[in-house]
């Protein structure tokens, strides 16, 4: 019984289809040519310029009105951002939005799932 292939461990964790637990075969490498086309040079970033500059507003009233919570309003800023640029999504400008919150609870659970050593199976793969 030899160690997992990466997809094995996103299928475990729900993240089969996440790039980062992909298999390299042609899939990934569409998924990686279409992001370098989005992100691959200052030209393809600048037309993104436009809904950061609104959120980095948005980010210094929230802000303002809430200093101490910072850390809410840096994680509600990066997840609005990815939101509209990958997804056309528009969030709530003040107070909470579902979908960033989502956002944030998937990747703090993503996290945690690839702690090495987290779980038993990590050291005892008979467990399987």
């Amino acid at each position: 019984m030899g160690s997992p292939n990466t997809n094995d461990v996103g299928l475990r964790v729900g993240w089969k289809e996440g790039i980062s637990f992909q298999d390299y075969n042609e899939d990934l490498r569409l998924q990686r040519k279409n992001i370098a086309k989005v992100v691959g040079s200052n030209n393809s970033l600048t037309k993104w310029d436009r809904i950061q500059q609104e959120e980095a507003a948005h980010f210094l009233v929230n802000l303002m009105t809430s200093p101490e919570n910072l850390f809410e309003h840096i994680k509600k800023e990066a997840g609005t951002i990815i939101l509209k640029i990958i997804y056309g999504y528009t969030a709530e400008t003040h107070g909470r939005d579902y979908l960033v919150d989502m956002a944030n609870k998937a990747m703090h659970e993503f996290s945690e799932a690839a702690v090495p050593g987290r779980w038993a199976v990590d050291a005892f793969p008979f467990c399987e």
